[in-house]
C-alpha cells in the first residue's frame, strides 16, 4: 500500500494528464449520443445511444472520482506514510545552501619574509604577495625598471633606473610592496619647469632613500598611467633592503 502510494505521488502529472484525456474522450460520445437521440425516432437505435450516454455519464463520473481520490493521497496519505504506516514519508528535495565556515587560510611570503603560522581564520584574510625571482610584467618596454635587478639588495639611498613611456602618458609612480595590495609610493614623477609631466625613457626615475623601510625582503614596482587612468601591467621586482653600515674611524682608540 504505501509502495503504491509513493508511486501515484511520484506519476501525478501523468495520471492526471491521463485521466482527463479519458474524460474529455467520454464527454465527447455522451455529446454525439444525445445529439443523435434527438434525431432518432427508431426504438432499438434509441435504447442503444441511450445506454451510450449513460455509459458515457458513468465513466465520466469514474474518472471524476479517481482524479479526486489521486488527489486525497497526494495532499494527505503520501505526506503522512510515517504516521499512517511506518513508511518513510514523501523524500523532500534538500537545496545546497552556502554556509560559511573556518577555513585554514595559509598566508603567502615575499622572498625572504618569515611564513607566519596558520591560523584558523573565518572570512577573506590578507596574504603576502609572491614575487618571482626574475620579477614579473617586465617585458612591457614603455613601463619597465632597469636599475636596480631582480633580487638586487639595497641599502642607502638608491638611484632607480628605467622607462616610463607609453600613449597618452600621464605621470608614473615607483611603489614598494609591504603585506598584501598594501603598496606604499617611494617614487612619483616629478613635473618640469612649465608644470608638465615628462616621460622617462632609459633614464633616471627618482632617488629612494632605503633607510626608511625597515630591512628584509620587499617587491618594487613601477606603474605608468595615462590621461584615462589606465596602466599596463606593473614592472615589479623582489629586492632586499639591508641596513648600512657606517664606515668606522681605525684611527679612534
Amino acid at each position: 500500500m504505501p509502495e503504491a502510494i509513493l508511486w501515484i505521488y511520484d506519476h501525478q502529472r501523468w495520471i492526471y494528464l491521463i485521466l482527463v484525456a479519458l474524460c474529455a474522450w467520454q464527454v465527447f460520445l455522451l455529446w454525439r449520443a444525445q445529439s443523435r437521440l434527438r434525431f432518432t425516432a427508431f426504438s432499438i437505435e434509441r435504447e442503444n445511444l441511450i445506454r451510450e450516454r449513460n455509459r458515457g455519464l458513468t465513466m465520466i463520473f469514474l474518472f471524476a472520482a479517481l482524479m479526486a481520490a489521486v488527489l486525497l493521497s497526494n495532499a494527505f496519505l503520501a505526506p503522512n506514510l510515517a504516521d499512517l504506516f511506518g513508511f518513510p514519508p514523501t523524500p523532500t528535495p534538500i537545496l545546497p545552501t552556502d554556509t560559511p565556515g573556518p577555513t585554514v587560510t595559509p598566508e603567502l611570503v615575499l622572498p625572504g619574509l618569515e611564513s607566519a603560522t596558520p591560523e584558523l581564520q573565518i572570512g577573506p584574510t590578507a596574504t603576502r604577495t609572491p614575487v618571482p625571482a626574475g620579477g614579473s610584467g617586465c617585458m612591457f618596454p614603455g613601463a619597465t625598471i632597469t636599475s636596480p635587478i631582480p633580487g638586487a639588495i639595497l641599502a642607502g639611498v638608491v638611484e632607480v633606473r628605467g622607462t616610463a613611456n607609453i600613449d597618452n602618458f600621464a605621470f608614473y609612480v615607483v611603489e614598494v610592496s609591504t603585506l598584501g595590495e598594501n603598496w606604499l609610493t617611494v617614487i612619483t614623477s616629478q613635473p618640469d619647469a612649465e608644470g608638465h609631466m615628462s616621460p622617462v625613457i632609459d633614464g633616471v626615475l627618482g632617488t629612494w632613500d632605503t633607510r626608511l623601510q625597515d630591512a628584509g625582503d620587499y617587491a618594487l614596482r613601477l606603474v605608468v598611467y595615462d590621461a584615462v587612468g589606465n596602466h599596463p601591467v606593473p614592472c615589479t621586482l623582489p629586492i632586499t633592503i639591508v641596513a648600512l653600515v657606517e664606515p668606522t674611524d681605525a684611527s679612534l682608540p
